[in-house]
Parts: C-alpha cells; structure tokens; sequence
C-alpha cells in the first residue's frame, strides 16, 4: 500500500507538470468475470482500474494501476481468495509528426511493483487462464520498457514499424521460488493498411517475440519458444454504421525446459499447438452521443505436437464469446461505456502440466467504464 500511495504522489506530480494547457483524460469503472466448468470448479474476478493520461504538445504522461478480487472454488478442497492492489504502469511518450520524412513516437513504460509477489503455494490457483479472466498477473518485479515506433502515410496507405525492449527485473515469484528472473523480451511490430474504396479499408499485421532465458537464483530455468503472430483485417464504414472482420493466427516455436541443474534442452516436439482467432465487431450510430455495438469471437488452439499419451499433451481448446455494449456521450467532458459478455469453451483432454479432463465452461463478463477529458 506504501508502494502504491507513493505511486499515486507521483503520478499526480507529473501529470501536474505537463497539466498547463494540456489535455487531461481520467478513466476508472469496474468489471466482473465468473466462471464455472462441467466438474463444478468455478472461479472470479472483480477489478477496479485507475487511468490517468496527461498530453502536452509532444509530450504525454500515464499512470495506469488498479485493485483486483480474485476467487477460485474447486469441486474439491478448500476455496482460495485475494484481494490486493495490481502493479502501477508508468509511460512516458514523444512524438515527432510532420517534421520529418516518417513520423516517430518514443516510448518508456515502468512496471512498478505495486502488486502481490510471493504468493503462498495455495494461493498459485489465484493466476487462472487467460480465457477465463482478465487479471492473470497479480504482480511482477521492477520492469523497464523502451519503444521505438516508426509510421509513414501516403496517399491510400499507412505503414507502421515497431521495436520494444523489455528488462525484466528479479521478483519472489512464490513463497517456494523465490529471486525468480524472468528473461527480457524483445519485440518487434509491423502493420500496412489500405483504403482501396470508399468506405473500405484493410489491413495486414504481425509480431514477432524474442524471449531470453528465465532463472531462478541465477541458474537457467526455462526459455519460452518465439513467439511469430500474423493477422489481417477488413473495415467497412457507413453513417449509421461500421463493421469489421479481424483474422489472427498465432505460432510458438519449441521452449526450453531444464533438463538438469542450469542446463536447458529444447523439447522433443512443440508443447504450443497453434492458434487462430477471428473476431467479428459492428457497431451502431445512434446519434453523436450513442453508440451501440457487439461482438462476435471464435477461437481455436489446436492440440500440441505431443501425442495423446504424453505426459506433456496438451488437447485441443474451442471458445466462442458474444459480448454486447453501448457508449454514451454524457456532456463535452464525460463519457460512459457498458459491456455484458458471454462465453462458453470446450477443453479437450490434457496431461500438462497436470492431468485434467476433457471439460467445458461456461462464463460471462461485466463491467462498466468512465472517462472523464479536461
């Protein structure tokens, strides 16, 4: 809490730096995701994120934290629960636009630990899937993230290049493990677009991530595969209306496992089946102060490369989610935004890095989201 009150202190100094003639956005709201499977393990979550966003000219300041309440009831054995502050995120932003041949933003992001470390063993089922809940990270270490992003426009086409470099610092990542240091990442980002009618657009995106080694009292410990993501994208635009198509695909190369004291060998075959997502967005114009919109989403992840009698299968996971909303335009400064989501998900069998059945969920999401510009 000392942590986060000296966070807030400075955010509120830096945004008072840059407030004189600036633009000033604030965003807070709330949201909820339950869940509950076939073998009736069920789980949730409830987190209250803080946003405060500062522009001045060229320069921009942020400060992003929140508060989280996260439950897991298993069929069998005792319920766990948390509630605890999340990490602060800090970033610091230049931009130079029309000055020279490409535009460029410069980036710095800090991660400042503000969050929960050094879980007890019990409270490890608190970090749930992704697809089950928002929050999945309850806390990390010191981190520092400088960005580079290049874009350049002529006429129909926008063409965007992005590098990010991610120093990771030391955490307790549980009460068992502790000076846990995750490696550094390294990313790079690319995205053209095309205007080829009226009302048209489309899009061609990809990323690409490099992973360094993680350790554990400064002996190799594991090193995720690299991680290669392409997608593309339609958009069409009426007056009442819009509506868009996005397609992504998402690839891992084989990770690196410690086969004895600081030494890592790759994995026999790849334990990251391959994943494709395709979301499907519409959005109605009310009037200038409403919008209504909704969304469609499938996924799909293919089972791994490891047969099915492997200690290290992985099956194959469907998900399909519907979600609904509606924005409105309170005055010239306030702005409200309300979000329900359902989803349901089929797991096939899996034996890593557990044994689990084949099992299907059921979910829902929602949350409500205030933004306030000055």
């Amino acid at each position: 809490m000392k942590i986060f009150i000296r966070v807030l202190a400075i955010a509120a100094a830096l945004v008072a730096g840059v407030s004189f003639a600036a633009d000033v956005q604030f965003q807070t709201g709330g949201q909820y995701d339950g869940w509950k499977d076939g073998n009736n393990n069920q789980g949730s979550q409830a987190y209250v994120p803080l946003q405060v966003k500062a522009q001045h000219k060229q320069v921009s300041v942020g400060v992003l934290t929140g508060y989280a309440y996260t439950y897991y009831d298993p069929s069998a054995g005792d319920s766990q629960s948390l509630s605890q502050m999340l990490d602060t995120k800090v970033n610091f932003a230049y931009e130079i636009m029309e000055k020279l041949p490409v535009d460029i933003l410069l980036g710095l992001d800090f991660n400042l630990p503000s969050g929960k470390t050094a879980l007890k063993q019990q409270d490890l089922v608190l970090m749930m899937d992704p697809d089950l809940v928002t929050i999945t990270q309850l806390g990390e270490g010191y981190n520092i993230n400088p960005t580079l992003t290049i874009a350049k426009e002529w006429s129909n086409w926008v063409a965007g290049l992005g590098f990010g470099y991610v120093w990771r610092g030391k955490y307790d990542y549980s009460q068992d493990l502790r000076n846990y240091d995750p490696g550094n990442i390294f990313n790079t980002t690319a995205e053209v677009r095309f205007d080829f009618l009226p009302n048209w657009s489309a899009r061609l995106f990809g990323n690409y991530t490099w992973y360094e080694k993680d350790q554990v009292e400064s002996s190799d410990f594991y090193r995720e595969g690299d991680f290669f993501l392409a997608g593309l994208g339609l958009q069409h635009t009426q007056t009442k209306w819009a509506a868009s198509l996005t397609l992504r695909s998402l690839f891992r190369n084989k990770s690196k496992f410690e086969e004895q004291a600081g030494t890592l060998a790759t994995e026999e075959q790849n334990s990251h089946g391959i994943e494709w997502i395709g979301d499907l967005a519409f959005k109605y114009f009310v009037n200038d102060q409403t919008t209504l919109q909704s969304y469609l989403q499938g996924l799909l992840v293919q089972d791994n490369g490891y047969p099915s009698d492997s200690s290290h299968f992985i099956g194959k996971r469907q998900k399909l989610s519907l979600g609904i909303g509606a924005s409105r335009k309170l005055n010239q400064h306030l702005e409200v935004v309300l979000l329900v989501k359902g989803f349901v998900m089929h797991d096939d069998e899996a034996r890593y890095p557990e044994y689990r059945s084949e099992r299907t969920y059921q979910g829902f999401s929602a949350g409500g989201q205030l933004t306030g510009r000055f």
